[in-house]
């Protein structure tokens, strides 16, 4: 009787990462089905991915989550996406120097006091 029940429960996990795993092969939904003409002003954007396929666009992400397909080869398409891409790098170049000072101060601090 405990192997039948050990032997229904397994089959039970099994069916729940299979189940799971399936789920997880669902295409992405965001397909552009038009290009959005007018400019976007930066500011309001949050990020941006690009996709290929028969239409191609640049989807921006807007900071209240709205989903907007533009033209990748429009002149505005191309300053916003260099503008998100730059205070990206600014973000990241501000934190990887932030730790360090940090610690330099530690170690001032703990030479002063040692």
């Amino acid at each position: 009787m405990r192997l039948l029940i050990l032997a229904v429960l397994a089959i039970c996990c099994l069916a729940a990462c299979v189940v799971e795993g399936v789920g997880s092969e669902v295409p992405d939904r965001s397909v552009c089905v038009s290009l959005h003409t007018r400019s976007l002003p930066v500011q309001k954007i949050k990020s941006y991915t690009i996709k290929e396929g028969s239409m191609k666009a640049v989807i921006f992400i807007t900071k209240r989550g709205l989903k907007i397909c533009a033209d990748p080869q429009a002149e505005w398409v191309k300053t916003a996406v260099r503008s998100l891409d730059k205070k990206s790098t600014t973000r990241k170049n501000m934190v990887q120097t932030t730790p360090m000072g940090a610690q330099q101060s530690t170690n001032t601090a703990a030479t002063l006091t040692g």
